[in-house]
């Protein structure tokens, strides 16, 4: 059993990094490989998840506790993106983090359906769609997602927004 001290670093130095992705989105999300994709990145965050999880049941302010740890995370994102100098790398890599935010991260968080990891994912997509005006994002769901590219057409309607 961890500690509050452990689930806090947990939360602070691997949760906040869930927006972190090196690989290009095509070929990570694609019907090839987006099932077995997002289920090793949620294996990969479910520790943070059930960290944070914990720490929201045991706060006297959950909320705030959400709203916080998003601004976290949208903080950490914010960083890696001001580091980039070049205004067009800055906008290409703000497109690519806000496809695998909608893609894989979002749909991660919800996937643990807890009324915390509810409120942390309704709190990252607020922030995310303040910060990134250009860049709007959605709740998506990771099993309404995979579905679409069992159905062409219902892939076509959820990138297009048609699907919630």
């Amino acid at each position: 059993m961890q500690g509050r001290e452990e689930k806090e670093k947990i939360v602070n130095y691997g949760l906040i990094h869930i927006v972190d992705n090196d690989r290009d989105i095509k070929t990570i999300f694609n019907k090839k490989n987006y099932e077995k994709e997002f289920l090793a990145f949620y294996d990969i965050y479910t520790q943070g998840l059930r960290a944070y999880d914990a720490l929201y049941d045991e706060s006297s302010q959950p909320e705030a506790y959400a709203q916080e740890v998003a601004l976290k995370i949208m903080a950490h994102e914010m960083e890696k993106i001001n580091a980039i100098t070049k205004k067009s790398k800055r906008e290409m890599q703000m497109m690519e983090d806000s496809a695998f935010t909608a893609l894989f991260v979002v749909p991660a968080i919800a996937r643990f359906q807890t009324p915390a990891t509810e409120q942390l994912a309704d709190f990252l997509v607020k922030e995310w769609r303040k910060n990134f005006p250009k860049n709007q994002i959605q709740r998506g769901d990771f099993e309404k997602i995979n579905a679409g590219f069992k159905e062409k057409r219902g892939l076509l309607d959820f990138l297009r927004g048609r699907v919630v």
